[in-house]
């Protein structure tokens, strides 16, 4: 990729548009923030990223592009991930040890007073995907003033609970085929599962077998990382790009433990629209754990879309499909 057709992706001549990337001290963190879209009346959507620590921000031309026709997108890299952490090196083993549900809070509160700052809106429709539904989901219920609408992509109810459910799921699969070997790996995906909040390493070698026995029997339709695209992107640098490849737990410590306590159904009253959007082949957030509970969450609209052909980040495995309920439900306000 030549240097006009970076310039291209990173600033396209758009009269009305707005393409920011930028370093905000947030909460006392110098914190990357990257806002896109061709027209600045359209509505704004705040998307929380996955993880702890899996930023999207360097691929938003291409697992959000088609999303900015209609749509001003901010990814923003958490505490400890890819460009936040880079620009905090001094500080890694420090923020690691923050995490708490109050900080994210505090520093979605932060980044929206920012964003007022540059884009004119009232309120913004928060995005929350897979670990990012944890502290996007409170925070519309905290400060639903700020909230438009709530879109939980990949909501998480449980971290634990999930794992246990769709092991299940692989139980009856590698049982039903006869592969004992199978079998064996995915007793031991159950014994690495914490029980005191703490990512180890054992558990990340673990949730890598999970993730490749999930594409043996379950994800069918999952697509393929995108990785000449990831190397191209000039939204990225290299530095970012091993940010991408080298996770360290003690990075997100706290913020492991918070998403291990987490329960969803502790509160399931919300001020503001709740919109879950998921994959029907989602092994790390499973929908069936969402369906048994829709009927009990409180909320002036709820809706529950699930996206078929797709598994985890539905919104890349059947982009065309996603795009076309995320239009659909925000339609009142386009």
């Amino acid at each position: 990729m030549n240097k006009k057709e970076k310039q291209k992706i990173l600033c396209p001549d758009y009269p009305n548009g707005i393409y920011k990337y930028e370093y905000v001290e947030i909460n006392g963190i110098k914190q990357y923030i990257q806002i896109r879209g061709k027209d600045k009346k359209n509505p704004l959507i705040l998307f929380v990223h996955g993880g702890p620590g899996s930023s999207t921000a360097g691929m938003a031309h291409i697992l959000m592009g088609s999303w900015e026709d209609k749509y001003t997108v901010v990814n923003w890299d958490q505490r400890n991930t890819c460009k936040t952490l880079l620009a905090n090196k001094d500080r890694v083993d420090e923020i690691g040890k923050t995490g708490t549900m109050s900080d994210y809070i505090k520093d979605m509160d932060e980044i929206i007073s920012y964003l007022h700052t540059v884009y004119e809106f009232e309120k913004i429709i928060l995005m929350g995907f897979s670990w990012g539904t944890v502290i996007s989901s409170e925070y519309a219920k905290v400060h639903p003033e700020n909230v438009l609408m709530y879109i939980g992509v990949g909501q998480l109810i449980n971290y634990i609970e999930g794992f246990e459910v769709v092991c299940g799921q692989l139980m009856e699969r590698a049982k039903a085929d006869g592969n004992k070997k199978d079998i064996i790996k995915i007793e031991k995906i159950l014994q690495s599962i914490p029980n005191d909040g703490k990512a180890t390493d054992e558990l990340l070698k673990q949730i890598n077998v999970f993730s490749a026995m999930g594409g043996k029997y379950i994800t069918k339709h999952t697509k393929a990382f995108p990785t000449k695209e990831f190397f191209n992107s000039p939204l990225l640098d290299r530095a970012s790009r091993k940010t991408w490849f080298k996770h360290d737990n003690k990075n997100y410590e706290r913020s492991f433990k918070t998403m291990c306590e987490y329960d969803f159904r502790d509160n399931m009253s919300f001020p503001v629209p709740v919109i879950f959007i998921t994959g029907e082949e989602d092994t790390s957030c499973p929908h069936t754990m969402l369906q048994e509970i829709i009927d009990g969450i409180e909320a002036p609209r709820k809706e529950l879309h699930i996206i078929k052909k797709a598994g985890h980040t539905c919104f890349w495995d059947n982009a065309e499909e996603f795009l076309r309920v995320l239009v659909d439900v925000t339609r009142d306000i386009l």
